[in-house]
């Protein structure tokens, strides 16, 4: 054996590269090499492992308990270690898939070395579950240099100025608050009673509601206060305070203690000064634009601000709600610049969206999908005018904004879309009762459904109905099952990834398509099945988990591959927003770091498992 040559590989490979030349070159002093043929066993099922094995050529199959095919390594990878590192016997029987050079490390020699190098340790996990959760930590660190660097580390009692929180009473008068706010220089003034915040009131309550509404001022402050306001703790982190004031369009946020005692507030302008551009400052200014020009400009924005999140460290699920966040924001002023444009509604509708901006989980690049839903008393010809036009102005506007039509023309503008509440009713009836390809297609477009303006009971009321049918029809779950869980997952190949052909970007992994929508395939699964009311593919999930319908770990699991991948789709469009290129979901396989290819790997052997246990619970009744 050439040690130079055994040296020069094991630098070139994870987690082996990240050790000093010295400690290298021991280490390969105590390799062993050994050639298997192809079909040779190098370790069974059920046995005791002596040692770690490193694929020099070749590669290998793990097949759990000898017979199930779990996972294929090619060069470089690693396995044996689980039972190793717990002295128990192995789980997976390990055969060359082809004629194979393994090098491997005696058990003593690796135990030695975990015990003097942490990153080895982290490494070498008891699952891969656990590397996918270091592997999320990982990437957050190498965008700040330090994790604990990332907003998401920073909480809001730290922003805290105040020792004492002047505060009043609900029954005081609206010119006793107004003077109390003077006096101490606050724009913000809690309401407490008997020590517990009952409500909240600002410099602008004061304009719009008093001074614009020509409410006398010797009226208790109660009648204009916000009653019952949105609060965090001090322990709270400022990210998600970020997050709550950009989804509630507020600008002030109470902080209570242990005993729900006030003790500070904190305001969008304290955000802005620790961290610059954000949502925050997105969300204001479209829902301050005058026509849908000045939408358009400030939405455009949200390129930037997911550039800044993940720069700053902040995790793919926070930077999906808060683009998400941005999306909302400009169809909620659109709508509302158009209805100031023709009038006010003559029926209560509801805008509704689908898909990824329903479930709060978009990315940049994304296109509109959206609908209205007309109460029963909609007429066509009397009505249907007005809310052509309000969809011509809403879908133009989007357009304008960077989110482009609908290549599926799901949107207002289709008639289709824009249909009484009955109407609706009936198609989703259909599609439950009538599981055909097209019909359970419609599922992954359709199921994921959220109002984000108007008369929100529209929606419940049809979702209520959704989840009635699709849980009692267990036909139909099962035809849903079974679509899902014939994704196929990027792993058609041993040692490299599925790819898609893209006339414009050759060879990809379609991140989106292959990737993110298997998973949001089982979430919506196990909705259907269980009628979860949750729209989010992660609340999806843990809600299930809560059912006892799968374990805790299956959702850690899963949900762990869910952020890893979807922080590689992230940091993949931060590149290219800072590279001045549209962002896409497409990434060649040749971008990828070591460490991105291996637990992306990890993260789609997990998806796939799940996929299995979806159609053995749902679809197994399909022949």
């Amino acid at each position: 054996m050439e040690i130079d040559e055994v040296i020069a590989f094991l630098g070139q490979h994870a987690p082996f590269d990240a050790l000093s030349a010295d400690v290298i070159s021991a280490l390969a002093r105590r390799i062993e090499v050994r050639y298997f043929p192809r079909e040779a066993m190098i370790i069974d099922a059920g046995k005791e492992n002596h040692a770690l094995g490193i694929v020099r050529s070749g590669a290998v199959e793990l097949r759990l308990g000898g017979t199930e095919l779990n996972h294929r390594l090619g060069e470089g990878g690693v396995f044996g270690y689980p039972s190793l590192l717990h002295h128990e016997r192995t789980r997976n029987q390990v055969i060359a898939h082809e004629d194979s050079l393994i090098y491997q490390l005696p058990k003593p020699d690796f135990l030695a070395l975990l015990d003097s190098h942490e990153t080895l340790r982290g490494f070498f996990a008891k699952d891969e579950a656990e590397r996918l959760r270091l592997a999320v930590e990982g990437l957050r660190r190498s965008e700040t240099g330090h994790g604990e660097a990332a907003m998401i580390a920073v909480k809001l009692g730290s922003l805290m100025r105040r020792n004492e929180v002047v505060t009043a009473g609900p029954d005081d008068s609206i010119s006793d608050a107004a003077k109390l706010m003077a006096r101490a220089d606050v724009s913000t003034l809690p309401l407490t009673e008997k020590g517990r915040l009952v409500g909240i009131i600002t410099d602008k309550d004061l304009r719009r509601r008093v001074l614009g509404q020509d409410v006398p001022l010797d009226k208790p402050v109660s009648r204009v206060m916000t009653p019952d306001p949105i609060t965090m703790s001090l322990d709270d982190d400022l990210l998600s305070a970020m997050l709550v004031m950009s989804q509630h369009n507020i600008h002030h946020l109470p902080i209570v203690n242990e005993s729900d005692e006030i003790v500070g507030v904190v305001s969008s302008s304290d955000l802005l000064n620790r961290f610059g551009m954000n949502a925050l400052q997105v969300v204001a200014e479209i829902k301050a634009a005058g026509d849908a020009a000045a939408v358009a400009r400030a939405a455009r924005r949200v390129e930037g601000v997911l550039a800044h999140l993940i720069e700053s460290g902040v995790d793919a699920d926070h930077v999906a709600r808060f683009v998400s966040n941005i999306g909302e924001a400009t169809h909620r002023q659109l709508l509302k610049l158009g209805e100031e444009q023709l009038g006010p509604p003559p029926v209560p509708y509801a805008l509704v969206v689908f898909g990824s901006l329903a479930r709060q989980e978009q990315a940049g690049g994304s296109d509109q999908d959206n609908g209205f839903i007309l109460d029963d008393s909609y007429d066509a010809q009397t009505h249907g005018a007005y809310f052509e036009r309000l969809a011509t102005f809403l879908c133009d506007g989007l357009n304008s904004a960077g989110y482009i039509y609908c290549p599926g023309d799901i949107m207002a503008t289709n008639d289709k879309w824009r249909q009484p509440l009955a109407v609706w009713k009936e198609r989703y009836r259909g599609w439950i009762d009538n599981p055909d390809p097209e019909n359970v297609l419609n599922t992954t477009i359709f199921f994921d459904m959220r109002p984000v303006a108007g008369e929100e009971i529209l929606v419940d009321s049809l979702r209520e109905h959704i989840f009635a049918w699709s849980s009692a029809n267990r036909i139909f779950l099962s035809f849903i099952a079974r679509a899902a869980a014939h994704t196929k997952v990027p792993l058609g190949f041993f040692r490299n990834f599925l790819l898609q052909h893209d006339e414009k970007e050759g060879d990809v992994l379609d991140l989106k398509h292959q990737a993110i929508a298997p998973v949001v395939d089982i979430a919506r699964v196990y909705a259907l099945a269980l009628g979860l009311s949750e729209v989010n593919s992660e609340e999806r999930l843990k809600k299930t988990a809560e059912l006892g319908e799968i374990s805790d770990e299956a959702v850690s699991d899963i949900v762990d591959s869910f952020e890893f991948i979807r922080s590689v789709r992230f940091r993949h469009q931060s590149g290219q927003i800072k590279r001045g290129e549209a962002p896409t979901n497409n990434l060649s396989p040749a971008l990828l770091s070591r460490f991105e290819r291996e637990h992306l790997k990890d993260a789609f052997r997990v998806i796939r498992d799940h996929l299995d246990i979806v159609s053995r619970k749902y679809a197994g009744n399909i022949q």
